[in-house]
């Protein structure tokens, strides 16, 4: 009687863009798969559509998790099948050129940034449907941006998406009602369980099980309807962890693996955001949630519109009683773009208290030096657009402000980081991929280093941050990867 519950070729930890994206491959090479989600498998169907109902289904916490400092800063990451894809706002960006050259040189990392990351890109594209956020359903906040940079000159474009179908319903945030956004729960995952792949959900993944050096399963626990229950997933092959830059070193370290630099380089692309009022109808809750954006990259961040559904809107507003019922009834005259900044600053992931994991990570000077341009140069391209006042958001600056002279003026010198409420989406960094074994955690196969048969594969694996959206990065990474696995395995199967 075997001793796993279950038993495959390969266990993959976590089905966001990495893990989805290695199952995709795998699958398609023949090997069986269990696919690990610690969280739930939602349907278009089952999102509902008020924004604090959606997050309690597909965000880790709420929201709540957030770095260890005077001055916290929220971490988003999804929590369910599809991960972090399953509520963003399906942007897709090439790896910029000069992050491929500084990965080959310097991280010796040219067998997945070379010619393998462009026949991925290609084929990734082609099958998710990547495009132009098209005309008809750009909607008012993207138009509006759109005209602020050719007022001012700016490199502004369209944004592409991974959004075939798109229809405009402005609830990328909540979850696509009509499955158009390609996120991995409806497009990898689906193709990888159509091949045999196995899909556990509910199942918080405890350790991965090592023996005499070699990774063979891993022993989670599952909490759902039924009740509680621990699990063995055997692996003939290895093990893939995609568990995120918070969660993949932490598992690692509760596996027994050591590093120098397990949990270190956390990095981030921490961004924020202005609202404005205008005088003609923006309507938010039409149109792409984010359709276009203003790539500012030799001055270290990227703008973006994005829109916000009405409950959260409504709590972005300033003023209280009549002042404040007054901006609630104008909901469709509101326009948010942001700045999301590439910051410097590195960081670090230990076990914690909350959920389990502690995060440290603070900007540095020259970080917020960057927050202020970008949100100065929000502020200038709302008025350009025609904005009548806008809301800087920045503690030590008025609530309302209704130029661009009085922006200006009032904007201060230098950002103190209490002055700004900063969110980071993309994370990076804690088990770094290197060439040099002294540098990386995982060499330049993505196996870890002081364990056989073992792999990572998700943005934890990236030694440095991008300045754009992490996720084509991360399957173009990805696919590489697994498809030296599979050429390998299927030459040790041979022998």
């Amino acid at each position: 009687m075997s001793r796993w519950d279950d038993e495959v070729d390969f266990v993959i930890v976590g089905t966001g863009a990495g893990g989805a994206t290695a199952a995709r491959v795998l699958s398609e090479a023949g090997f069986s798969l269990a696919l690990v989600e610690e969280g739930r498998y939602l349907k278009p169907e089952d999102r509902p559509r008020e924004l604090v109902d959606a997050m309690a289904m597909a965000v880790r916490g709420m929201a709540t998790l957030a770095t260890d400092s005077v001055v916290p800063m929220p971490l988003l990451q999804g929590k369910c099948v599809g991960g972090s894809t399953a509520i963003n706002s399906g942007i897709v960006w090439r790896m910029p050129e000069d992050v491929r050259a500084e990965w080959a040189s310097r991280w010796g990392l040219t067998g997945l940034v070379g010619e393998a990351m462009d026949d991925a890109y290609a084929t990734i594209e082609d099958e998710l449907g990547v495009g132009p956020t098209e005309a008809p359903i750009a909607g008012g906040n993207n138009l509006l941006m759109a005209r602020a940079a050719t007022q001012l000159g700016l490199p502004g474009k369209v944004i592409q998406r991974n959004a075939r179908g798109c229809e405009g319903n402005g609830r990328c945030l909540q979850g696509c009602p009509v499955g158009a956004r390609q996120s991995m729960e409806v497009s990898y995952v689906p193709r990888a369980i159509e091949r045999g792949a196995r899909l556990v959900t509910d199942c918080h993944v405890e350790r991965v099980l090592l023996e005499r050096g070699r990774a063979v399963g891993v022993r989670g626990l599952v909490r759902d309807a039924s009740g509680s229950r621990r699990i063995e997933i055997g692996a003939r092959r290895g093990v893939i962890v995609a568990a995120s830059a918070i969660f993949s070193p932490l598992l690692l370290a509760r596996s027994g693996v050591r590093h120098p630099l397990l949990g270190e380089r956390f990095q981030a692309h921490p961004g924020a955001a202005i609202v404005g009022r205008f005088d003609e109808d923006v309507c938010m809750g039409f149109g792409a949630s984010q359709g276009y954006e203003v790539p500012m990259r030799e001055r270290g961040y990227k703008l973006e519109a994005l829109s916000l559904p009405p409950d959260m809107l409504a709590a972005r507003l300033p003023g209280a009683g009549r002042d404040w019922q007054t901006r609630v009834g104008e909901l469709g005259r509101y326009a948010q773009w942001g700045g999301v900044v590439r910051m410097e600053a590195l960081g670090r992931v230990r076990a914690g208290l909350f959920d389990g994991v502690s995060v440290r990570y603070e900007p540095t000077r020259a970080d917020l030096a960057k927050v202020r341009d970008a949100l100065l140069l929000v502020g200038r391209m709302m008025f350009a657009a025609g904005a009548k006042e806008i809301y800087p958001g920045i503690a030590s600056m008025p609530e309302i402000v209704r130029s661009e002279a009085e922006l200006v003026e009032r904007m201060p010198i230098e950002l103190a980081r209490p002055d700004v409420h900063l969110v980071a989406s993309h994370l990076f960094g804690t088990t770094c991929a290197s060439a040099d074994p002294s540098r990386g955690v995982v060499d330049e196969q993505l196996a870890v280093r002081g364990a056989r048969d073992l792999y990572v594969m998700d943005a934890s694996v990236f030694p440095t941050n991008l300045g754009v959206n992490p996720q084509h990065s991360i399957m173009g990474v990805v696919w590489a990867a697994s498809k030296a696995l599979a050429a390998r395995e299927h030459a040790r199967r041979a022998a």
